[in-house]
């Protein structure tokens, strides 16, 4: 399917990451000048952390304002984590864009039978796509970046790749495959790079030509972070930070381990109900990295639901993101934007993401047009298997993308 750019609208309004943030992005000054990289980022968390309600330590659900207890949700969580197995559970049911409801289920750690609250940390992995997407699609609404140029145009080969993504001190590879030359940023957020998913200390080599069709890679997504880099002149942390963490309010929220986060952080378990050993990633992946609440990513998902047209870049971000690129079939067809999946449904589109990895699943799904969404976090390899009758039971509707095979646990 051939690609596409959707033209950007040119409005001369604030962008929505800054509103209601002018006193983040203040202290974010002030703290880049007083202190060292790793402080200002400290710092920022803190001042973020302020605008965020106290979380529960217990209990099964929290009230926000503007919430209404949501005793579906609660039946419904409870329901599938027992009926699959699942030792903890978290969710958040969106109505018109705002966030209605928080429910939580189980424990965090078997061990300590810690519960699950709206401070657990999971490792939400491949729910980092979205989020940096958007963060890259601001600067294409900034004119910085042109998605359909080569990255190569910015960052001239050898692309020098890291073997090993996530560790602290990976060997590199120098990468002169002149295939290089026809990857995009919309190649690489639409899944068509033609890289593999992550060839983890190996050779890289290209599975089929650039554009040809669609592929999860996650190698992509590494190529993409070094010519940002490069690009914005920001590490992969202080870009995300100002292009989603903040304007999203997700102060809980990191790309790399933080040892602050360890009392909060779940235990995973795969699905014979054997833990799994934590990831502690030192170095950030977009689509492999993310640590996350339930909370945090509940509002960035209501801050894509925003509807502000007078918001240029907001606006132009999210609408690229949701513009269908590439037709990503399999017994159950969907089709991919830039950063996200989506599914066709009447007159309405839903977008949606799902991580999927040993020890934690988690998934969401919304609607731009009815400003309705639900998010679930499990800390179970059995957890995608919950998502059909939650989804059922708080959502509702037809969604065919439930029963692809993106979306199966094994």
């Amino acid at each position: 399917m051939p690609y596409f750019i959707i033209g950007l609208q040119h409005l001369g309004r604030r962008s929505l990451a800054a509103e209601g943030s002018d006193i983040l992005t203040h202290t974010l000054m002030k703290r880049r000048l007083e202190h060292s990289f790793r402080h200002h980022r400290q710092a920022l968390a803190c001042a973020l952390g302020i605008l965020l309600l106290a979380s529960s330590s217990a209990g099964q659900h929290e009230r926000l304002p503007g919430q209404e207890p949501s005793p579906v949700l609660r039946k419904a969580i409870s329901d599938a984590a027992a009926k699959y197995k699942i030792p903890g559970v978290a969710a958040a049911l969106i109505e018109n864009g705002q966030i209605r409801g928080l429910e939580f289920f189980g424990v965090r750690d078997e061990k300590t039978n810690a519960p699950v609250t709206a401070s657990t940390i999971f490792e939400a992995g491949s729910l980092g796509e979205p989020v940096y997407a958007y963060a890259v699609l601001r600067l294409v609404a900034d004119s910085r970046l042109n998605p359909g140029m080569p990255l190569s145009s910015y960052w001239p080969l050898p692309y020098v790749r890291y073997l090993d993504p996530t560790s602290s001190f990976p060997a590199t590879e120098p990468l002169y495959d002149p295939r290089l030359n026809q990857i995009t940023a919309m190649r690489v957020m639409s899944h068509s790079s033609g890289m593999p998913d992550l060839a983890r200390n190996q050779h890289l080599a290209f599975q089929f030509p650039p554009g040809q069709k669609w592929s999860y890679s996650s190698e992509g997504y590494l190529y993409l972070q070094r010519v940002v880099e490069h690009i914005s002149g920001e590490s992969f942390e202080d870009f995300v930070m100002r292009g989603a963490f903040v304007p999203a309010r997700m102060a809980r929220s990191s790309f790399v381990w933080r040892e602050a986060d360890a009392n909060e952080i779940a235990t995973g378990y795969d699905r014979s109900g054997a833990p799994v050993e934590a990831h502690k990633y030192s170095r950030p992946a977009a689509t492999v990295t993310l640590y996350t609440t339930i909370r945090d990513y509940a509002q960035f998902v209501g801050f894509l639901l925003a509807s502000a047209p007078a918001q240029r870049a907001h606006e132009s971000a999210v609408t690229l993101m949701l513009g269908p690129t590439i037709a990503a079939g399999d017994a159950v067809p969907f089709s991919w934007g830039l950063g996200v999946g989506l599914e066709k449904a009447g007159d309405d589109l839903f977008f949606f993401h799902r991580e999927k990895s040993a020890g934690f699943q988690c998934f969401f799904i919304a609607s731009r047009k009815t400003g309705n969404a639900i998010v679930i976090f499990t800390n179970s390899g059995n957890g995608l298997d919950a998502v059909p009758d939650i989804v059922a039971a708080t959502l509702g509707g037809n969604h065919p993308i439930l029963k692809s095979s993106f979306l199966r646990s094994q």
